[in-house]
C-alpha cells in the first residue's frame, strides 16, 4: 500500500491493480497496460521467471524500466536473472509496519546499488545495535534499529512489547545485519529464526544461498528443527525448476565443500512447492511442524548383513534400541564427536578407511550399507 501504490500516486504515476497474482496472467497484464515498473515479492519473481520462454515478444515490445522487491531477502541469483531477462535494474527494498513502510533501498542508476544488500537508509535513521544498546561500527553484525518520524510511537495496550521494542528511543526491529563502509544495509537473518545448533549461531539465509546456486534449484527455505543434542539442527525445504531431478543426496553432496560440514544441512525435503504465509512470504518459523510428515521416516528393519551391522554400531554410539534404514544419524540425535565414532568402528570391524564427511553425504543406514557394500564389492573383483 505505501511502497507500491500511494507512493506512486503521490508522485502523479498511474496504478494497475490486478485481482491478484497468477502467473500465467501477468504477461498478458504487461502486454494490456504497459507499466513501467512492478514490485513484488521474492516467490512472486520466481513464478514470473518461470514464465519467461513463452513470453520473450512481449518482454521485447513492453519493456520495463525497473523492478522493485520488498517484503523478504531477494536471493541474489534470482535478482542476476531478472535483471538478465528484463534488462533493467532490480532494487531491493527494506520496510516494515512499524516505519509505515520503507526504511532502506538501493537507488537507481548511475547510483550503485550492491547484490546481496538492501541499500541506504529511505526514511528513518538506520544503525546497528549490541544487545547492550551499544551503536557498532560498519562491518560488525548486530540488530538493525531504526529512529525517525515514520517509526511508530508504540504498541497499542502492550506495554511488554514496547519495554522491549525500544533502546533510548530507537525502534529494534528484530532483524540482524550490519553497515558496510559506504552505509548499505545487509540483512543476515531475522534473530529469532537464526539456528543455534549447539552453540553455533547459523544465518539460514547464508545457507538459502549456498543451495540456490545448484543450477536444478529453484527455491529454497531453510530452516530449524528439534535436536536431541544440538537443541537445534538444519534442515531445508526445496522446489526444483521445471524439468529438473535432483536427490536430497546429491543436493548434500554439493553443498559439502561450499559450506562447513556442520552447516549443511541434515535433511532436504524436496517439494512442488513451499507452504507460504497470508502475504505469500515462505515462513521458516514453523515450517518444522508444518513438514513433520515429510521429516519423520517410516520403520524400515535391515535387510542384508550390512545394515545389520551398522545397525549394532548406531544403536550403541546413539543409546536408541530401534533404528530404522531410513533414519537420518543427526536427526535422531547424532552429533559431529558421534560421527567420527562411527567412522573408526566401521574401520576396526569391516577394515575400511572413511571421512567423517561421509556421515554427513550419506547420513542413513540404507545409504551408508550401499556405499559400503560397493566398495567391499569391487575389493572382490580386484
Amino acid at each position: 500500500l505505501m511502497g507500491a501504490t500511494l507512493s506512486s500516486i503521490s508522485a502523479g504515476a498511474s496504478v494497475v491493480c490486478s485481482p491478484g497474482f497468477n502467473s500465467s496472467d501477468f504477461f498478458k497484464w504487461v502486454e494490456e497496460f504497459k507499466p513501467t515498473w512492478y514490485s513484488a515479492v521474492p516467490t512472486i519473481h520466481q513464478a514470473i521467471l518461470r514464465e519467461v520462454v513463452k513470453n520473450k515478444d512481449i518482454i521485447a515490445q513492453a519493456p520495463l524500466r525497473l523492478i522493485r522487491s520488498s517484503s523478504s531477502s531477494l536471493p541474489t541469483q534470482v535478482m542476476k536473472e531478472l535483471e538478465e531477462v528484463f534488462n533493467l535494474p532490480v532494487i531491493e527494498s527494506y520496510g516494515m509496519t512499524e516505519a509505515s513502510h520503507q526504511m532502506a533501498s538501493n537507488p537507481l542508476p548511475p547510483k550503485v546499488r550492491k547484490p546481496g544488500s538492501v541499500g541506504l537508509a529511505a526514511g528513518p535513521e538506520v544503525s546497528i545495535m549490541n544487545a547492550e544498546g551499544k551503536h557498532l561500527a560498519a562491518g560488525e553484525k548486530g540488530e538493525i534499529v531504526i529512529k525517525g518520524e515514520n517509526v511508530t510511537l508504540g504498541y497499542e495496550n502492550n506495554p511488554e512489547a514496547n519495554k522491549t521494542a525500544f533502546t533510548d528511543g530507537w525502534f529494534r526491529t528484530g532483524d540482524q545485519g550490519y553497515l558496510d563502509e559506504d552505509n548499505y544495509l545487509f540483512i543476515t537473518g531475522r534473530l529469532k529464526e537464526i539456528i543455534n545448533r549447539g552453540g553455533e549461531k547459523i544465518s539460514p539465509l547464508e545457507i538459502d544461498e549456498a543451495i540456490m546456486n545448484h543450477p536444478a534449484v529453484g527455491q529454497v527455505v531453510t530452516f530449524a528443527v528439534p535436536h536431541a543434542t544440538y537443541g537445534e539442527d538444519i534442515a531445508a525445504a526445496v522446489v526444483l525448476r521445471e524439468g529438473e531431478n535432483i536427490t536430497e543426496k546429491e543436493l548434500r553432496e554439493f553443498l559439502l565443500g561450499r559450506l562447513a560440514d556442520f552447516k549443511v544441512p541434515t535433511q532436504v525435503v524436496i517439494l512442488d512447492s513451499i507452504p507460504k504465509g497470508p502475504t505469500g512470504k515462505l515462513q521458516r518459523i514453523g515450517l518444522a511442524d508444518k513438514l513433520k510428515h515429510k521429516l519423520q521416516a517410516e520403520y524400515i528393519a535391515p535387510r542384508n548383513p550390512v545394515e545389520e551391522t551398522l545397525t549394532v554400531m548406531w544403536k550403541e554410539i546413539l543409546g536408541k534400541e530401534n533404528v530404522s534404514m531410513a533414519d537420518n544419524f543427526f536427526y535422531i540425535g547424532g552429533n559431529s564427536l558421534q560421527a567420527n565414532q562411527l567412522v573408526a568402528k566401521i574401520h576396526s570391524q569391516i577394515n575400511i578407511n572413511l571421512p567423517v564427511t561421509f556421515v554427513f553425504s550419506e547420513p542413513t543406514i540404507a545409504e551408508q550399507a550401499l556405499y559400503i557394500g560397493n566398495i567391499l564389492l569391487d575389493e572382490l573383483k580386484q
